[in-house]
C-alpha cells in the first residue's frame, strides 16, 4: 500500500494528480446535472391560518376538557423536542398547556 509510507503516497499522488483532478470535475459535473434535473421543491411558507388553527383547535380543547388539553399540549411540546421542531410547534404546545391550566384552574375556582 502506498499510503504506509508518507513518501510514496506523496509519489504516488503525484504521478495520479490529473487522473484525481479529472474525477473530481467529472464529480462535480454530475452533481450539478443532478441537481439541475431535480430541483429542490420550494418551502411552503407557513400562513397565519395555519399557525392559528391549532391555537383555535387547542383553546376550544382546554375549554371543553382541561386534562385533555394538557395532554395535546405536553405531547405537542415533547414532539417539539424530539424531532427537533421549528418555534412554532413550542409556542401551541406552551400556550396549550398555559390555556389547560388556566381553565382548569378557573373549574376549581367554580367549584367552591
Amino acid at each position: 500500500m502506498p499510503y504506509r509510507d508518507p513518501l510514496r503516497k506523496r509519489e504516488w499522488e503525484q504521478r495520479h494528480r490529473t487522473q484525481r483532478v479529472a474525477r473530481r470535475r467529472e464529480l462535480r459535473r454530475i452533481e450539478a446535472a443532478r441537481q439541475a434535473a431535480q430541483p429542490a421543491p420550494p418551502e411552503a411558507g407557513i400562513s397565519g391560518a395555519a399557525f392559528m388553527l391549532p391555537m383555535i383547535a387547542g383553546g376550544v380543547l382546554a375549554a371543553h376538557n382541561p386534562m385533555l388539553a394538557m395532554g395535546a399540549g405536553g405531547l405537542t411540546v415533547f414532539v417539539a423536542a424530539t424531532y427537533k421542531k421549528d418555534w412554532r410547534w413550542w409556542v401551541v404546545g406552551i400556550l396549550l398547556l398555559a390555556l389547560a391550566v388556566f381553565f382548569l384552574l378557573n373549574k376549581k375556582n367554580e367549584n367552591k
